[in-house]
């Protein structure tokens, strides 16, 4: 057995005992290679490794057979499989990718690069709808937009959270995702050090680390001064001087119950049992909520569950106008990433280029921007704004 990586034991351990077990006799792992592969890569991309060599292990067992090292003819076959699983064009190209990495810590040609594999995916990709399920855009919607904004908005969502403690905390939590335009792994990272204030009451946010930032260099994002006294209200509630900004509150609520007189022993069955403590006399009670801080920091299913909850609130006072089945589907498309998309889609909305937004969103490249804003990009480029102009 050879030696795993020191981040994430437990996938690494798990990633281990599959190719182990999917290797051919004879085939040998390059220890050093495999070690350094697993310290390179994010805590979330080991766990896509992990999870898609279960998918292929999984196939590899149902139809018998060596799986690694793997043969044209098998990864056409996995495709295949894939395919009548009704994965997502996405998913598969990511497991083709990872079948190209485990070849690689083999040594040996990858079959992932073979035209017929190729071709396999290609016309998977025909046959099916290619295009990625957007998560449900969080836009400010206060006058930002070429059109009316439908739907659920950071606006409607910051209305629907109360001034308890919890509610302080989602309102911060949703108004610094939106400013910064964060991923959520970004988001639950976010130490109280890595906010500092500047002038006009605004602030700048220290990314330390994100998806394309695996190096630590750190980026830097505007808050604006609403942010900062959502933070600052939230922070002082809750008592927090350091540590993870954003953390687990837990709710201990107490019933309220009507004061009783004492019971006298006369009031009592002949062969009643007394007891002085339960027929003492009871004040009256009212219905109360406790709050405990946690000190360990959210985690990204944590997060998500805060948006949908506020979301399905805010429909609850009347702040969207979505019922029934149109409401469940608009919460149900509601993910950690709405607020990201959502500030995307407002930026192009008002007039900023796709270079800019990449620049701002941390992105490598303009496509995942474009991708984001697809639905406005086209009412606010080049064309557009000089037509509006000259054609209005």
């Amino acid at each position: 057995m050879f030696v795993c990586c020191r981040l994430q034991p437990i996938l690494s351990v798990h990633i281990t005992g599959l190719i182990v077990g999917l290797i051919a006799d004879g085939s040998a792992i390059d220890q050093l290679a495999y070690r350094k592969s697993l310290e390179a890569r994010a805590p979330a991309s080991i766990k896509a490794l992990a999870n898609d060599l279960a998918c292929y292990a999984s196939f590899c067992w149902r139809v018998r057979g060596a799986g690694l090292p793997a043969s044209e003819a098998r990864i056409v076959a996995y495709l295949e499989d894939c395919e009548a699983r009704h994965l997502a064009p996405a998913t598969v190209g990511r497991r083709v990718a990872t079948m190209a990495v485990v070849h690689g810590l083999l040594g040996v040609p990858s079959p992932t690069l073979a035209p017929v594999v190729r071709d396999t995916l290609r016309g998977f990709r025909r046959r099916v709808d290619v295009r990625q399920r957007q998560a449900g855009p969080l836009r400010l919607g206060e006058g930002i937009g070429i059109a009316a904004v439908k739907g659920f908005t950071l606006t409607a969502l910051l209305e629907a959270c109360s001034g308890s403690v919890m509610g302080l905390r989602d309102a911060a939590l949703l108004s610094l995702g939106y400013d910064a335009g964060l991923r959520v792994s970004e988001l639950v990272a976010i130490d109280c050090g890595h906010i500092k204030p500047i002038e006009d009451g605004a602030g700048v946010l220290v990314v330390a680390r994100s998806k394309t930032d695996q190096e630590g260099r750190g980026a830097q994002a505007w808050l604006s001064p609403d942010t900062m006294r959502r933070i600052a209200a939230w922070r002082a509630e809750a008592g927090i001087s350091d540590g993870p900004l954003f953390r687990r509150v837990a709710a201990t609520r107490t019933k309220a119950r009507e004061a009783r007189r004492a019971v006298r022993i006369t009031e009592l069955a002949w062969n009643a049992r007394v007891d002085h403590e339960r027929m003492a006399a009871r004040p009256e009670r009212l219905a109360s909520v406790a709050y405990t801080i946690g000190e360990e920091p959210l985690t990204p299913a944590a997060v998500r569950l805060i948006i949908k909850r506020r979301a399905r609130q805010a429909a609850e006072e009347g702040l969207v106008a979505l019922f029934g089945k149109e409401l469940d589907a608009a919460i149900a498309a509601l993910s950690t990433h709405s607020l990201r998309v959502g500030l995307t889609q407002d930026l192009f909305a008002n007039g900023e280029d796709a270079g800019p937004i990449a620049q701002a969103l941390r992105w490598t490249s303009t496509a995942t921007a474009l991708r984001y804003g697809r639905k406005l990009a086209p009412a606010s480029n080049a064309t557009a704004r000089m037509l509006r102009n000259v054609r209005g």
